[in-house]
């Protein structure tokens, strides 16, 4: 068997260094994201890359630091700070323009693996803070 919490750890360190064609060998081809895809983007692995490109694109300096790692038999949590500037405009955040506005925020991911492949995440990234930092989101709004 597979050691899944190395798996996924290979996973997020690809996602961080933008290393995309590093992505496909962890996947299953039935990999499903449904729960927390991108709207407006393909269902799997393809849309989630297309997800990480609108984000590198809008904060290219972006970095992911892994905070916490837990895994029981084919499930495996992380828990991941990101941070960046917004130099490319954020429109999936609401802030067309660059604004060199710092995020900062946490990022969930529940991974289940079979056979030593990806089959399904979910996910949760706090959008509400993101949004806050790029400035087009006020509390009380």
């Amino acid at each position: 068997m597979a050691d899944n919490k190395a798996i996924v750890r290979t996973i997020e360190e690809a996602w961080g260094r933008n290393d995309l064609a590093a992505l496909d060998q962890h996947f299953a081809p039935d990999f499903n994201n449904e729960q927390s895809h991108a709207q407006g983007l393909p269902i799997g692995l393809d849309g989630a890359k297309m997800a990480h490109q609108g984000a590198m694109a809008a904060f290219p300096d972006r970095r992911i630091e892994i905070l916490d790692l837990v895994g029981d038999g084919d499930t495996v949590a992380v828990r991941v700070r990101t941070t960046g500037t917004n130099t490319g405009g954020a429109a999936f955040l609401g802030q067309p323009e660059a604004n060199g506005a710092k995020i900062d925020f946490e990022m969930w991911s529940i991974y289940h693996l079979r056979d030593g492949k990806v089959v399904r995440h979910v996910g949760i990234n706090d959008g509400v803070t993101a949004m806050m930092q790029v400035g087009s989101f006020k509390p009380g709004m």
